[in-house]
């Protein structure tokens, strides 16, 4: 599946463009992460944007990536499905016991920290986010609140410390950073 039918779907099933934003965001960073691994980059952008594409559509969280697998059944791999599921692993069951299913993890946390970094820059934009910044609003349990430093750091189960790997994720958010407004 190319990147554009990905965001096709995605939009047949999201009504919020900042929701929209975020699977982008999650994209990105997942192609530069792949890249990083020797992984197939393509196919991990894909998992990206698909990774919420039931998230309108759920009652919560319990049912989660669960109406994703009947939405994506027969459209994307099951290697894929999983993956999207294994980011839900509370509720799924399903175990991130793979590269891809723990890459999605961290970079589904990770993103929405560099989104807040972005935002409380003076020009609101990703360019001006450097890497030590990152890794010095990780540390703070006081910025971003929402954003799991326990989930972004699964990072280091597939072979990044958490600096670097918030400087892949931000390198690939940049990679987007028109689309995502920043």
């Amino acid at each position: 599946m190319e990147r554009g039918e990905a965001i096709e779907i995605v939009r047949r099933h999201i009504s919020k463009e900042n929701n929209l934003k975020h699977m982008i965001a999650v994209g990105a960073i997942m192609k530069r992460v792949a890249e990083a691994l020797g992984e197939d980059a393509k196919s991990w952008e894909v998992v990206g944007i698909l990774h919420d594409v039931d998230f309108e559509e759920c009652d919560g969280i319990s049912d989660h990536t669960l109406k994703a697998r009947d939405i994506l059944g027969g459209i994307v791999s099951p290697d894929m499905i999983e993956a999207i599921m294994a980011h839900n692993y509370e509720n799924t069951g399903v175990m991130p016991d793979t590269p891809l299913k723990k890459a999605l993890i961290a970079s589904d946390a990770v993103s929405g920290l560099i989104v807040a970094a972005a935002l409380v820059m003076p020009s609101r934009k990703l360019s001006e986010v450097k890497p030590e910044g990152l890794m010095k609003k990780f540390k703070s349990k006081e910025f971003a609140r929402g954003c799991s430093r326990e989930r972004i750091s699964v990072c280091k189960e597939i072979g990044f410390g958490v600096d670097q790997f918030l400087g892949i994720a931000l390198d690939g958010m940049r990679t987007a950073a028109a689309e995502l407004g920043l």
